[in-house]
């Protein structure tokens, strides 16, 4: 099996092409033991590769060699939910699922090995609703079965769970469901039958049952049916449900082959059933439909052995010749067949019997129970791999096993652990070092650290905390590590092989820790706190308070100039580290778990809300809205880590759902893109200084490695690749122990010439190794240039002798296909000459028989002239019947010459056709068999020219080897030195740890024997509690099934309900609209009802100024009319024209005019009037004008800002329209945007049909408009006297210049101007009339005012203005009756 590269495509791999980022999956450490069916297997049957799940991916590991390889899948890999291997391993299937949709992945095992899938199942879903998440899968295995007969691999079978719980079989190859059977009960192990893979088993905590399938019956029915074959459930084993009731975990068909199945239960029993088909049974079930019947075969009570009676059966693998149980504490039994397979049993129905063959606890599982058991081999050399709960995994050989040891005496040690082992629970911390491979990670719930080395790709240490893990933070420079409890923070030193205490901080209650870039400060978060530590002192610095909630993050740019902090009440500090000073504060609009800053006020915040999950930009505190990427609320981001460099910036960040984000180029375009790593959450996300590493940590306990590229340049990359080779020397350490060591002087100085004669003999003794080590290597050096040259001349002369044989066989060929060619062309031309001679003759038959005919024509036709008068009529007819007759004999025998001709000449043609076929068959042949040989010859002498090659490497490997080992001594020579001195001093402190350690010791075994009585006490009640929960499961069944009737019951209704809240939920939005509509109507209604109302009360005054004029005017025509018509003499006119002086006429305005008549005096005082009434007017809108001047000037502002912002909203949603439609024009629109922007901007809206209007109809729909205007909400806010504009249109001025709001002040006056004229001018063209009408009137003797006409033209000076000054439809003509 080749070694399978990293994964591809999006699955591991993200295209750089669409983010600009190379993501790689180098290691992944962890393990998916228990949570899955099969998360562990072997990859070949020699037991060299091993398959299994560690977070959302798949990978194959070579035990021999160590490579990791992943699959590769699409970018959205789904959760990985059951796997299976065939019996041969030759392919492998991997079961996804996400949400509604769930899908199959083929890969193919063994030689031809890839690590992309061959086949992909997608299309499950049957007539009666999706699939659900897939629980279980299988392959076939039977090659003698009436199913497969050909590929004994082709049938796949599969088992989901949910409400459409049911069991799929199909060919994988074709892609096509051969049967479907909906289950009650979930499965969590699926089988075929080694001897017939029409015979499927499935068990489930509940639930052991048999399918059978079956061709379908012709019925009109079944023919509609989408599978070939229908599944029927054979008859259940009596003994299972009555006497051996019990929780099934797992079972396996046994080996070799004989229709028995082995059943593990979670009691501790193993029970092997009989499919009732045997051997001999396969063939006769071919030939006759009869439908096998299972029964029970037998039953061991306690496979683990008597003393481990009782103890819980997980798992349960078989091999030829027996099986394998495996269960809690970490025990595994070997069961071995006792008979040999040609013997005869006396039980004909049981089969061959069993015996216990040994017990063994492994002790790299630390007493937790197996949870993954696979195995591989014959029947003499079995393999197995086993994955415990604690997420360990090791590989074995049964033999190993010490047979006969049914008691297991001591736990089997020195098992390989792979990957040097993983967390067992959610990783809640991780941290990368700067200049060392290494990654280190925490975990709470086991409580340990480890630390990974992602160069060599395993867990080289592993630390046991002894108290409750908060939080940790490792130095750049990777030797020194900061770990929080629950009272204080602990720096420790990194060591080979242990983490080493340098120093303690108390302080409690600490969360999170966070190492500068540069490492000289350490950031400890204390609830809504953040104290600040010099690494150099470890004294505090500062104490940072600026959130009112538990501080989420910190984050310091890659500068190290400013630290960003959120915290959970969305609350974002940015703090100087310089004097550690707070620069800006702000929130994120949401609660915010990860922050990254770039510095310069660059900050990126992941922020949840109720629906949706947002990754939002923030320049100097301003949140830019249009740069938002919305997630859906699953995917909130937790964790985020950045990466920055003078072109860009580039961030990676982990949501919860356990996906890897990248952000790529956020200083630019935003590129992003998604890969699926982790089984839940990731909880810490790191970045490598140089750009090329990335890790990541997740709830499901995995930590991934990848190699990344895109972040930075190679070159730069290359030159912080390397380790550092600095060790940290803590100073502070050794300046408080200097009194210690002045104390140890004299000690020292007694052992310095101790040493110093040891150091003597061992260089000695050394240089005396050396040089034999020298000598020796020179030796074998020479003995191996020599054996180099003499390979390398045979390989020569070998290299010589192929090509002269190649060169003869060239030769001899060329001349074998010259002969043959000669030969070809002799047949040919011999061929050639004998069909010309054939024509020849064909041509000379032909002449005879046209010759022959003539004869015969000339004969009858002298015949008839010679006989014709003297023979009769029957002579004459009985010649013509026998000249008919002979010239009939002649046609066929001519015929048949030349029918005999034609067939010869076929003949040859065929002859000549099949030579030339033969001939080129025979070249063709000849010239593959060359070219054959000669393949053949080149592949020899290349696979020599190869092993000479690979000995010429092994040669200098060896080389190399002995120099580095001479190197090597010679360090370790200095080492050794430097061991005996520290030795003296650690020998005293092991002492006193010795000390203590007896004493905890002690302690601890009191302890100890407490606890085993109360563990006693808890498994006597543990006892009786089995028995209640047993009794109870029986009934959750009964429950279940009637629960499960309910539903099916309540299913139409909840449909209705459902298509009733969706119509509900639409005629609710609808209503919303309407009340949005019907609040928008009424608020102007209100503000048009005010305005209707100030204007009754305005049209009421001016209505009873009219009314009293009008009475007024009455009066005064009465009595007129009254004096002209009273019969009065026209000599005492002149008292009646005093009186009604006195009464009606105001001495201090009229002006009396003697040299005009009464119509000309009449005409001036009514013109008075007007002007004096006009002047008023005047005079209030001066006033009016000058009380309402600074509330203009403020609207006219107000105005002015809101129609900008009108028309920038405007063009800016004309860009926006135009950029959805083609965003190639985006470039144009803007210019032509700010070309619109530049021009003036028009202060009133454009007048459709301005020519046929008014200036009045102008000035009143401005005035109709400016409320429009006031009511449209503004998208920028005023504060302190600027306007805010919006996020999209930044760049664009909110003010206008004072020239155009100078420009728009001329264009109001001159409206109001104009308005005053027309004005004027309608009261001129109503008065004149009317006076010439009454002097008309007076001189006809007609009264001057008639009262009944109600649309009369005749109106006064007064009532007319105040028609015109308030638009009242009101006619002064009007007589008073008239008047409301």
């Amino acid at each position: 099996m080749p070694e399978r590269t990293a994964a591809g495509d999006k699955g591991a791999a993200a295209d750089r092409a669409s983010s600009g980022i190379l993501l790689e999956v180098a290691h992944g450490f962890g393990s998916h033991a228990g949570k899955i069916r099969d998360a562990l297997l072997f990859g070949d049957i020699a037991g060299q590769y091993l398959a299994h799940v560690v977070g959302r991916q798949l990978v194959f590991r070579n035990l021999l060699g160590g490579e990791v390889g992943f699959a590769a899948e699409k970018g959205d890999i789904q959760v990985i939910t059951a796997c299976a291997a065939s019996r041969d391993r030759s392919f492998l299937a991997v079961c996804r699922s996400a949400m509604e949709r769930c899908s199959i992945s083929i890969y193919e095992l063994g030689p031809h090995a890839t690590n992309r899938p061959v086949q992909t199942l997608e299309e499950l879903h049957g007539r009666d609703g999706p699939v659900g998440p897939l629980s279980a899968v299988a392959f076939s295995s039977a090659s003698i079965a009436s199913g497969v007969a050909e590929d004994s691999n082709c049938r796949l079978c599969v088992s989901s769970t949910g409400h459409y719980a049911q069991i799929i079989v199909l060919d994988w190859r074709l892609n096509e469901v051969i049967g479907r059977f909906m289950i009650e009960e979930p499965l969590t192990r699926i089988a075929f039958s080694t001897l017939d893979s029409d015979i499927i088993s499935g068990t489930g905590p509940n639930t052991f049952e048999l399918w059978l399938l079956k061709d379908f019956t012709s019925s009109p029915e079944e023919s509609e049916k989408l599978e070939s074959k229908e599944m029927i459930t054979l008859q259940p084993v009596e003994e299972l449900v009555d006497h051996f009731a019990a929780t099934f975990m797992d079972h396996a068909w046994l080996q070799p082959a004989n229709g028995a199945l082995a059943i593990c239960t979670e009691q501790g029993a193993v029970d092997i059933i009989s499919s009732g088909l045997d051997v001999e049974d396969v063939e006769a079930r071919a030939h006759a439909d009869v439908d096998p019947v299972p029964y029970f075969v037998c039953h061991i009570e306690c496979p683990f052995g008597q003393v481990l009676a009782g103890l819980p059966a997980s798992c349960i693998q078989s091999f030829a010749g027996g099986f394998v149980v495996a269960g809690a504490q970490s025990h595994i039994a070997v069961w071995r067949m006792e008979a040999d397979e040609g013997e005869a049993h006396d039980d004909l129905l049981g089969g061959p019997s069993y015996k216990h063959d040994c017990t063994a606890c492994l002790a790299l599982g630390a007493g937790s129970a197996v949870a993954e058991l696979d195995l591989v081999g014959s029947r003499d050399e079995v393999y197995a791999a086993v994955g415990f709960e604690n997420a360990y995994i090791t590989h074995f050989r049964l033999g190993i096993l010490r047979a006969g040891d049914v008691v297991p005496s001591s736990p089997v040690e020195d098992l390989p652990l792979i990957g040097g082992g993983c967390h067992s629970g959610p990783v809640s911390n991780l941290d990368i070092a700067v200049q060392r491979p290494i990654v280190v990670s925490a975990c709470s719930q086991d409580g340990t650290i480890r630390v990974w080395d992602y160069q060599a790709g395993e867990c080289s240490l592993c630390w046991q905390a002894t108290e409750e893990l908060t939080s940790l933070a490792l130095h750049p420079f990777g030797f020194l590590l900061a770990v929080s409890f629950s009272d204080r923070i602990r720096l420790m030193e990194i060591l080979a092989k242990d983490l080493k205490l340098f120093s303690e901080i108390n302080i409690k209650n600490v969360h999170l820790l966070r190492f500068s870039n540069g490492g000289h400060v350490l950031a400890a978060a204390q609830a809504k706190v953040i104290i600040i530590f010099s690494t150099r002192t470890l004294k505090k610095v500062a104490t940072l308070r600026g959130h009112s909630r538990e501080v989420a993050c910190v984050f310091f740019d890659p500068l190290d100039k400013t630290m960003v902090s959120v915290g959970e009440d969305g609350k974002v500090c940015e703090w100087s580290t310089e004097n550690w000073s707070s620069i800006n504060e702000y929130g994120v609009h949401g609660e915010a778990l990860a922050i990254a800053t770039a510095g310069e006020g660059r900050v990126w915040a992941g922020v949840a809300e109720s629906e949706h999950a947002t990754f939002r930009s923030f320049r100097n505190g301003v949140y830019h809205q249009n740069e938002d990427i919305v997630f859906h609320s699953s995917e909130h981001i937790s964790s985020m880590d950045l990466f920055s460099r003078p072109s860009e910036v580039s961030i990676l960040a982990g949501d919860l759902a356990g996906n890897l984000l990248a952000f790529c180029g956020v200083t630019g375009v935003l590129r992003t893109t998604t890969l699926g790593l982790h089984d839940g959450g990731i909880t810490a996300l790191r970045i490598s200084s140089d750009g090329h590493t990335v890790a990541t940590a997740g709830k499901d306990g995995s930590v991934f490695v990848l190699n990344a590229d895109g972040f930075t340049d190679s070159q730069l990359s290359e030159s912080r690749r390397q380790p550092m080779e600095v060790v940290m020397i803590n100073r502070g350490d050794i300046q408080l122990r200097q009194d210690e060591i002045s104390d140890l002087t004299a000690q020292i100085a007694k052992l310095k010439t101790q040493l110093e004669e040891n150091a003597a003999r061992l260089q000695g003794e050394l240089r005396a190794r050396v040089e034999e080590a020298r000598r020796k290597a020179q030796a074998t050096i020479q003995s191996l240039r020599k054996l180099y040259e003499e390979k390398q001349q045979a390989s020569t002369v070998k290299e010589r002798e192929n090509l002269r044989k190649m060169k003869i066989t060239e030769a001899l060929h060329v001349a074998s296909a010259d002969d043959e060619e000669k030969a070809y062309d002799k047949r040919m031309r011999a061929d050639a000459d004998s069909y010309v001679a054939l024509q020849a003759e064909l041509r000379e038959m032909e002449a005879k028989f046209e010759q022959a005919d003539d004869l015969k024509n000339r004969a009858v036709t002298v015949w008839l002239l010679c006989f014709g008068a003297s023979v009769s009529l029957q002579n004459r007819q009985q010649a013509r019947w026998d000249m008919e007759q002979q010239e009939m004999k002649q046609e066929k025998v001519v015929q048949q010459r030349l029918s005999e001709k034609d067939a010869k000449i076929q003949t040859l043609k065929d002859l000549i056709a099949f030579t030339e076929k033969r001939f080129d068959a025979m070249f063709d042949q000849e010239g593959m068999e060359q070219s054959l040989e000669i393949s053949e010859i080149k592949k020899k002498n290349q696979e020599e020219l190869e092993q000479q090659h690979l000995v010429e490497y092994k040669l200098k490997k060896d080389q190399d080897m002995l120099v580095r080992a001479l190197d090597m001594m010679e360090k370790d020579r200095d080492r050794i030195a430097m061991e005996q001195r520290e030795a003296g001093v650690s020998i005293s402190n092991l002492r006193s740890e010795a000390e203590l350690m007896k004493r905890e010791v002690h302690s601890l075994k009191v302890e100890r024997k407490e606890r085993e009585s109360t563990l006693r006490d808890k498994e006597m009640e543990i006892g009786t509690h089995k028995v209640k929960v047993q009794t109870l499961k029986k009934f959750k069944q009964v429950l279940d099934f009637r629960l499960r009737e309910v539903t099916d019951s309540l299913k139409p209704k909840e449909d209705m309900i459902a298509q009733l809240h969706l119509q509900l939920s639409a005629l609710e939005e609808e209503f919303e609209k309407q009340l949005e509509i019907q609040a928008q109507m009424e608020t102007v209604l209100e503000t048009k009802s005010q305005q209707v109302s100030d204007l009754s009360a305005e049209v009421e005054k001016q209505k009873e100024l009219i009314r009293q004029r009008e009475r007024t005017i009455f009066r005064f025509s009465a009595d007129l009319h009254e004096l002209a018509t009273g019969g009065e003499d026209t000599r005492n006119w002149h008292i009646g024209m005093k009186r009604i002086w006195r009464t009606h006429v105001n001495p201090e305005i009229f002006n009396q005019d003697e040299e005009q008549s009464r119509p000309i005096q009449e005409l001036g005082r009514q013109i008075q009037v007007m002007e004096r009434k006009a002047g008023m007017l005047n005079l209030r809108v001066r006033s009016g004008e000058t009380t309402s001047k600074a509330d203009r000037i403020h609207k006219a502002q107000e105005n002015s800002l809101l129609i900008c912002e009108l028309e920038e909203l405007r063009i800016e949603k004309k860009a926006l329209m135009a950029q959805a439609k083609d965003l190639e024009l985006r470039i144009r629109l803007h210019q032509q945007s700010e070309e619109v922007q530049a021009k003036p901007i028009e202060a009133l809206p454009s007048r459709s049909g301005s020519e046929a209007k008014s200036s009045k109809q102008a000035l009143c729909d401005l005035f109709e408009e400016a409320p429009e205007c006031q009511r449209t909400p503004m998208k920028g806010t005023l504060k302190k006297g600027h306007l805010v504009r919006p996020l999209g249109n930044t760049e664009k001025s909110g003010h206008k210049s004072q020239e155009e709001l100078r420009s728009k002040k001329r264009f109001l006056k001159q409206v109001e101007k104009t308005k005053m004229q027309l004005t004027e001018q309608r009261i001129r063209q109503q008065l004149v009339p009317t006076e010439l009408q009454r002097m008309q009137q007076r001189k006809s003797g007609e009264p001057s005012v008639v009262l009944s006409e109600s649309g009369s033209s005749s109106a006064p000076a007064g009532p007319a203005l105040a028609v015109v000054r308030f638009g009242s439809r009101f006619t002064p003509g009007s007589s008073v009756d008239s008047l409301p």
